[in-house]
């Protein structure tokens, strides 16, 4: 269940699993700057490329997907908003059908925002492509690394006091989405139909889940660290 919940990790020996983690996570910020400030070309090289590398790595089309759905969700909202925009604006000066006729035209020849939902998705399979090649562990470690490294160029102590924090902030969203798939799957074992009832079933109990796990895991660090 968790290895095809979105962005979680896979056991693997590949090149990118051995490299260290902190080359990854700096990759993910330098990618996505490059991928939103450059042209769209841009942006869909980077994702035919990254997708190239996920099947290199042996990564199932179903384990990329279940990492695409945000940007899915993301981009359905946005032709949402601007479907309903124009619609608004057309039914103005013509009847509602025609109205919503030529709204759909017009978002579906959307250049724009096809090419926002494109360089997201290229930014999401750069942060998929770090977690799903690195374990907690290593993603902490790195993170220790990236801190004591900027601490030596600046007046403080060197040991890392931030990387434990951060790191348990980074390791919650694959937690989040590990959470939802167990929610999801007790809602179809009783039953229940993938609707948008199910939805509005799962997400009041995915932020109560969230909290029960994010208080679990402050008791164990507090716990480890003997406060």
């Amino acid at each position: 269940m968790a290895r095809h919940s979105a962005f979680s990790y896979k056991a693997g020996n590949s090149f990118v699993h051995r490299l260290p983690a902190w080359i990854k996570i700096l990759f993910v910020p330098v990618c996505n700057i490059a991928i939103f400030s450059l042209s769209w070309q841009v942006a869909a090289g980077f994702a035919l490329a990254q997708t190239v590398l996920f099947f290199a790595l042996r990564f199932s089309l179903r384990e990329q997907l279940a990492d695409a759905m945000p940007v899915v969700w993301y981009g359905a909202f946005l032709y949402l908003i601007g479907f309903g925009a124009d619609c608004y604006a057309l039914a103005q000066d013509e009847p509602l059908w025609n109205a919503a006729f030529h709204a759909a035209v017009r978002v579906a020849g959307d250049r724009e925002t096809g090419v926002r939902v494109l360089k997201f998705f290229a930014c999401v399979q750069s942060a998929s492509l770090m977690f799903k090649t690195s374990t907690s562990l290593e993603l902490r470690a790195g993170i220790e690394t990236i801190e004591r490294t900027i601490r030596r160029w600046l007046p403080c102590k060197k040991e890392a006091k931030c990387a434990a924090a951060v790191a348990l902030f980074v390791n919650f969203i694959p937690a989040v989405f590990v959470l939802w798939q167990q929610l999801k799957r007790a809602w179809l074992a009783r039953g229940g139909k993938q609707s948008l009832r199910m939805v509005l079933t799962i997400v009041p109990v995915l932020f109560f889940v969230g909290l029960k796990y994010a208080f679990d895991t402050t008791k164990a660090v507090l716990i480890r660290s003997g406060k």
